[in-house]
């Protein structure tokens, strides 16, 4: 019994031993607290405003003065809207810090204050009054290395909450550069609302056109490396929060992120047109022979069987498919869909014309047009004869065209060459522009892929068609 009352205390002993070492350990290890305080000892000796009287136009200036800022962080680069560049503010100006700084937002996030040490730190001021800080290069200011920028910037208070300034689109030309506004009862314009904010497949930017109800307007920019540049604007109308900044003259918004557009007042001031889609055959069965409107409230949706990036297209047009059939489409300006991208255009009242006997939809607004991601085309097998039979249901179409074989002057597929199958012959184009232009073709026979198009009014047998390859993986 004595032996019992013996182990049972040991055992007792050395439990308590144990949870008195797990204490001691748990005590050890344990994070400290980080105060939400500002730093002990560091205070601004100037405002934004101030510091920016030391700029001289945009020529890097040194700052050999001990000047010391402090402002909130109003945009930081976790969308990806902002690329290495620290927007902060306070009350009397905003100001952009240059960072050589991949995800400085998870140290720095916008609303903690910072206190910046801007002696040996260079600032300039472009012709739009646009300020920012950096280093040097050169003429132009330069990102702060990483491992320099935290003896410049030094962390204060985080979730400090910046108001922005409520402005309207008629004075918001009297709004300080690099600051958060507020624009209420505004809307994405009809052609933009309900529109990718940036094309994220090509990584390309966009400028959508933001309206209050009077039909002012201002540019809003996305870059397409945007977290949210492939979401779709909002189609109310409502509250727009953004990064104010000047380009070339005009006032520019940066949304940091989509939260920015809070827009839920269905009452638009402009109504978005309803468009019908209409397959591609019959987009090209409205056309009269002569220069035709296409009927008002119509779209097309087809993939891009053109590519741009070969230049063997010019970079204004674009040829897309459906399964009725294919168009080429030239907008205004250069456009940067590739291959593979299925696309939808709002084509309701453009143009509908020929060159040199090509059908196509001319001179389209760039904002029409919306990606709606990636797709394919699977092009026809055919034989020479089948074109040159039924050329008009092939133009801007995809097809190939087995064992055939390529002759003509030179040895290079830039200009007209002969394509020959079994069936017949087919003018073979490549452009001179094309990168591809001065490869020397095979002499034996190949599969040929390539798009089908009109280069003059002549109709079969005399001549008008012909077929292009887009790159050298075209022939096989």
């Amino acid at each position: 019994m004595k032996k019992i009352k013996n182990l049972l205390l040991l055992s007792t002993l050395v439990s308590l031993i144990a949870v008195g070492f797990s204490s001691c350990v748990k005590k050890d290890y344990d994070e400290p607290v980080t105060a939400n305080l500002d730093p002990v000892g560091v205070a601004a000796t100037h405002t934004i405003a101030q510091l920016q009287t030391k700029a001289i136009a945009n020529i890097p200036t040194l700052i050999d003065e001990d000047i010391i800022i402090s402002g909130v962080i109003i945009a930081d680069d976790e969308s990806g809207s902002f690329y290495k560049e620290m927007i902060i503010q306070d009350s009397t100006a905003g100001l952009s810090i240059q960072l050589d700084v991949s995800n400085f937002n998870t140290n720095y996030p916008i609303g903690r204050r910072i206190f910046v040490k801007c002696k040996g730190l260079y600032i300039a001021k472009d012709a739009d009054l646009n300020y920012s800080i950096g280093l040097k290069d050169a003429a132009t200011i330069a990102r702060i290395p990483q491992t320099l920028y935290e003896q410049y910037i030094i962390k204060g208070k985080w979730g400090v909450p910046v108001t922005p300034t409520k402005i309207s689109l008629t004075n918001v030309n009297n709004v300080k550069t690099n600051t958060l506004i507020q624009l209420d009862s505004v809307e994405f314009q009809p052609s933009d609302a309900g529109k990718t904010y940036a094309n994220a497949a090509t990584l390309t930017y966009k400028n959508t056109v933001v309206l209050d109800c009077s039909g002012n307007s201002v540019i809003v920019y996305t870059s397409g490396y945007a977290k949210f540049a492939n979401e779709k604007t909002p189609v109310n109308n409502g509250t727009l929060l953004s990064v104010y900044k000047l380009y070339r003259g005009a006032p520019e918004l940066i949304m940091r992120n989509a939260e920015d557009a809070i827009m839920t007042n269905p009452n638009r001031c402009f109504p978005i047109p309803v468009y019908t889609l209409m397959p591609i055959d019959s987009l090209r069965m409205v056309y009269t022979g002569s220069i035709t409107s296409v009927p008002t409230g119509r779209k097309i949706r087809g993939v891009v069987i053109s590519d741009v990036s070969t230049s063997h297209i010019t970079s204004k047009n674009v040829v897309i498919q459906d399964n009725t059939g294919g168009i080429l489409v030239r907008f205004s300006a250069n456009n940067s869909f590739f291959i593979g991208e299925e696309i939808e255009i709002e084509v309701g009242g453009q143009e509908l014309s020929e060159y040199n006997g090509l059908l196509q939809v001319n001179n389209v607004p760039n904002g029409n047009a919306v990606s709606l991601g990636t797709a394919s085309i699977t092009p026809a097998v055919v034989t020479i004869q089948d074109i040159l039979n039924n050329p008009e249901s092939f133009e801007s179409t995809l097809v190939t065209i087995q064992n055939a074989t390529i002759s003509g002057s030179g040895t290079t597929y830039s200009g007209s060459k002969t394509l020959t199958d079994a069936t017949n012959s087919l003018t073979l184009f490549t452009s001179s522009a094309a990168t591809f232009s001065a490869t020397t073709f095979p002499t034996t026979p190949v599969s040929l892929t390539g798009i089908v198009s009109q280069f003059t009014s002549s109709l079969p047998p005399s001549g008008g068609y012909q077929i292009g390859i887009r790159s050298l993986s075209d022939v096989q």
